[in-house]
């Protein structure tokens, strides 16, 4: 309630209330969604029709995904961070609000838990996947890092153009003459079919195999549809929704059997159906149809209507009546419904249809917040009752189906009928409810609204105490000394890279230079051996100078067993490069 009353406005088969706030959600809101989805699907329906009408074609796309039970629908912090399994990171900012020191910034927020998507935002991330990128859009075909040229010969023009997928491209300045030459142009998706654009709408049911979220896309073609059309499209779209469901974390949905009896394919994860007008009665109204029948809009728009069939599913609207009911499952599920398509677009329209449209038909440029707020029944200004608000919640609103039944009086019997269903609600008239006259005055609040809104205030003041004490338990000085506590640990940390960190390429060079130095002696004093035998017994009883070499990849990297290049000396034992020192011996020291 937005007062202390209630307006109850009766007309000639019309009526509604007045004085009620109207949270404009097209998801959660029985009575918002129905509004808004209804102005959607007359908007959507005139739309089609007209743009048939002017010779153009339409494509109905259904994609959807294989699922199972305990899938989730809505998104949730990941697991081994703080916030595991919430909707999303709690965690308190333990960032210091206070600056180390004057005049120096703040350190930004890092608080904040990675959250694994549901089902419902992967969905919505696949097709945005399938429309973005060179494959819908298409590319210029790139070679030696520029545009490729169109090709001079005739058989090579008849190679590109007989694969269909590549054209001329030829830039033209503002004067009609070329600029640059032509070049070869790879189609996407939408220049091969000739997709004017697209119309998007997120349908949720959940069944026995957990939430099943779809998606249903109006394909927008400048030529007439037709089904050999729909089939090549449905096989093009079906491999590029399943590489972009791979992608994001979705199964890979089913491409589906041939059925034996009629050829048709079923159980497919992506259905493109031709859509047709035909007249629909003597007065002209034309309807946009399926061709299994069934209006257009209404499948794209008006999900609050459906109803499921047996285990395919409820939808989200029949599992909100379980749990008014008392059922403590579809109550948790309603909850999960309700956040995970808080702030998710229900219809989108791809960029510039709706220009493209606005010649043919008169579009409703109202925004979703603003349908529910407009009345388009006939109905007087002032309104006909006033009831208190106290009468309001004590006696309309925990009364399942009052406020329509109220409605449905007032429309059938007029003011007469609407006061008979007050009276059976238990409502004194002139107290309870009565006509401006007697109503309009101030109507003093009861001594339990009054403790209602105390305790509302009360826990108004304990929630930001609590967040200023969260904010302030730190002084100053504590602040600054953990400050200074964080700094000095970065600088361990960056001293222990530092200790740690690879060598300098000086470090490098120096063990380069010793490990060939004691190559070199090594060889020196090998070749002493084999030149004077008799030099081998002081050898063996000398004191000997071991070479040492820093480690076993330093053998490996003077014995390298690649073929040295051609012209280079080469090893006679391995065959690899040696080294300038080793060229007068022939080989490597460990050959």
């Amino acid at each position: 309630m937005t007062g202390e009353l209630v307006g109850l406005h009766v007309g000639e088969g019309a009526a509604r209330f007045a004085g009620l706030q109207s949270c404009h959600s097209v998801w959660a809101c029985p009575i918002c969604q129905a509004r808004i989805r209804a102005a959607r699907a007359v908007e959507l329906e005139r739309a089609a029709l007209a743009w048939l009408k002017a010779g153009h074609g339409l494509y109905m796309a259904t994609l959807t995904v294989p699922h199972w039970e305990h899938v989730r629908l809505a998104s949730r912090v990941m697991d081994g961070h703080k916030c595991a399994g919430q909707r999303s990171c709690t965690c308190p900012c333990k960032c210091p609000v206070l600056a180390p020191k004057k005049g120096a910034k703040k350190p930004p927020c890092t608080c904040a838990c990675p959250v694994d998507p549901g089902q419902l935002a992967r969905v919505v991330e696949a097709w945005r996947g399938v429309q973005g990128g060179t494959w819908w859009t298409g590319r210029d075909v790139i070679r030696d890092g520029g545009p490729a040229p169109w090709p001079k010969s005739a058989a090579a023009r008849l190679d590109l153009e007989a694969d269909g997928r590549y054209v001329r491209r030829q830039e033209y300045d503002g004067q009609g003459r070329p600029v640059g030459p032509a070049t070869v142009w790879q189609q996407g998706f939408r220049e091969r079919w000739g997709i004017v654009g697209t119309t998007r709408t997120i349908e949720i049911t959940w069944g026995a195999n957990g939430w099943h979220s779809h998606a249903h896309v109006l394909i927008w073609t400048e030529d007439p549809a037709t089904d050999a059309l729909a089939e090549a499209i449905e096989e093009e779209l079906y491999a590029r929704w399943a590489q972009r469901c791979t992608a994001v974390g979705l199964p890979t949905p089913a491409r589906g059997e041939i059925r034996e009896k009629d050829g048709k394919r079923v159980g497919k994860g992506v259905d493109v159906t031709a859509a047709t007008r035909e007249n629909a009665d003597a007065l002209g109204r034309y309807v946009v149809k399926l061709q299994e029948g069934g209006s257009l809009a209404m499948e794209m728009t008006r999900s609050d209507l459906k109803v499921a069939r047996g285990q395919k599913g409820k939808t989200a609207l029949e599992l909100a009546a379980y749990a008014a009911a008392g059922n403590e499952e579809a109550l948790a599920l309603w909850h999960e419904f309700e956040f995970a398509t808080r702030g998710v677009q229900c219809l989108t329209w791809s960029r510039g249809l709706r220009e493209r449209l606005a010649p043919l038909v008169e579009l409703d440029e109202r925004e979703d917040d603003e349908i529910p707020d407009e009345e388009v029944a006939e109905t007087p200004e002032a309104p006909s009752l006033l009831i208190a608000r106290d009468a309001w919640w004590r006696a309309i609103v925990p009364v399942y189906g009052a406020r329509a039944d109220i409605l449905h009086a007032a429309e059938v019997g007029g003011l007469a009928g609407a006061i008979a269903v007050l009276d059976g609600l238990g409502l004194v008239h002139g107290t309870d409810y009565g006509p401006p006259a007697e109503m309009s005055g101030p109507v003093l609040p009861s001594v339990d609204q009054l403790l209602r809104g105390q305790d509302a205030r009360q826990a108004r003041r304990d929630r930001r105490k609590a967040v200023d004490n969260a904010v302030h338990e730190r002084t100053p000085e504590q602040w600054a000394q953990a400050w200074e506590r964080r700094a000095e640990a970065e600088k361990q940390q960056a001293a222990a890279r530092a200790a740690t960190a690879e060598p300098t390429d000086a470090e490098n060079a120096a063990a380069e230079v010793e490990r060939t130095q004691a190559a070199a002696e090594f060889a020196r004093r090998r070749a002493e051996l084999r030149h004077d035998p008799d030099a081998h017994h002081d050898f063996e009883r000398d004191d000997v100078r071991p070479v040492h070499l820093p480690s076993v990849e330093n053998l490996d990297a003077i014995a390298d067993a690649r073929p040295a290049p051609t012209g280079t000396p080469a090893c006679g034992e391995c065959g690899a490069s040696l080294a300038a020192e080793m060229v007068p011996y022939g080989r490597h020291v460990m050959c």
